[in-house]
């Protein structure tokens, strides 16, 4: 399993319509990537106006090749949508998830 982080800079000029992420952007990305693996979208909001970023958005693949394949196909217009909520270019990184014993 991989997790892609999708992090947006909290900047000292963020402009950032949090109503069109939600509403908008993040069904978006369900709607294009359930059918390509997508195995779970969970978004996690800033609570500390000086937090280094502030969304963060993490989706869940079975695999890197399954993650780069969907990007591949739909990719460009999750990005193009970008422009549509913020000013700021989100950071990606893919990352295994290891489960730990709690």
């Amino acid at each position: 399993m991989i997790d892609v982080m999708v992090a947006y800079p909290n900047t000292d000029t963020l402009s950032f319509d949090d109503d069109y992420y939600l509403e908008k952007h993040a069904p978006l990305v369900s709607s294009l990537l359930e059918e390509r693996g997508l195995r779970y979208l969970r978004v996690h909001r800033q609570i500390d106006p000086k937090a280094p970023y502030h969304l963060v958005a993490h989706l869940g693949f079975d695999s890197a090749q399954r993650f780069e394949t969907a990007f591949a196909e739909v990719g460009d217009q999750l990005l193009a949508d970008i422009a549509n909520f913020t000013n700021v270019e989100p950071v990606l990184q893919a990352n295994d998830v290891i489960d730990t014993p709690v």
